[in-house]
This record gives structure tokens, sequence and C-alpha cells, in this order.
């Protein structure tokens, strides 16, 4: 039963990311993809949230389409978590209020890891101190989520690195 949820995921990754690419020429459905494929083998849930982590933030979907997909609730409260509302919520409490999750905080940091890869790490000329600060982001995000640093220091090294 799990592998079919698992399987309905994949499907709505592709559609939801169908057509989009990041970096040019490359299908962004490859990022999920790399984090889905960092995760457990045997853990169909994390690897659901994993695919879909984008689904909603960057792609074409809701969490209303996951649930009419009759995803676990635990799967759809995985994506809600991994999908930052940049106007309602800063990313140092988006991932202070994911890291409850386990599946949320699990793919957060195979995500950040993805992310801060030096093959994806983009550096623009024209953008490089915004770029700058992605970098230090992921890498604190990182160190707070396997509890390397508190969240009173994650707070302040973040506000500093703004």
């Amino acid at each position: 039963m799990k592998a079919s949820h698992f399987h309905r995921a994949i499907r709505l990754a592709v559609r939801a990311h169908d057509g989009q690419d990041d970096p040019p020429g490359e299908p962004y459905i490859l990022h999920p993809m790399r984090v889905m494929l960092s995760l457990p083998e045997e853990d169909h849930d994390m690897r659901c949230v994993a695919i879909l982590h984008d689904a909603v933030e960057r792609g074409r979907l809701n969490l209303s389409d996951l649930r009419r997909e009759k995803l676990p609730a635990s799967i759809v409260r995985g994506v809600q978590l991994m999908t930052h509302d940049k106007e309602k919520q800063s990313f140092t409490d988006y991932v202070i209020a994911l890291k409850k999750d386990r599946l949320a905080r699990a793919v957060k940091l195979a995500d950040l890891t993805d992310n801060a890869n030096l093959h994806n790490v983009t550096f623009r000329p024209s953008k490089a101190p915004k770029d700058k600060k992605r970098v230090v982001r992921y890498a604190l995000s990182y160190k707070y989520l396997t509890n390397e640093v508190t969240e009173k220091d994650y707070r302040r090294l973040m506000r500093e690195a703004e």
C-alpha cells in the first residue's frame, strides 16, 4: 500500500514541475529526485515528502491536490512544513517550525545538502552578495537541524548573516 503512495507522489511531482528548468537547460524535477534518492530506500513516506518538497512552493500543486490523491496526512503535513511562504514567515522561523517533524527535518537536511553541493551552487558576479548569504543560510540551517547550533544561536547567526 505504501508503495502506491510513493508512485502517486512521483507522478504528482513530475506534473508539478513539468516544463520547469533550474538551472536553465536542466529539468527542475532532477533536484527533488536527487533529494529523494539520498534518503533511506525503505522509508516511503520520507521519500514521498522528498519528491514533493517543492511541488507546492515552486511547482503547480497545492496541498488540496495532495489530499485529493489520498496521500497520508503525515506526508501532506511534511510537504506543508517544507513549503516556505516568504511573505508570512522568515526563513529562520520556517526552519525552526519544520525541525519538530521527523519527515520534514530529514527532507530539509537532504534538500540543504543538495542545494549546497558545489555542482549546484550558483554564484553570479552581479549577485554575489545575495548568493553568499544563501550559502551561509544553508550551512547555518543544516547545523541547527543537526543540533550543532542552539535555536538561540541560530536566530542570532541568521540575523547577522542578513
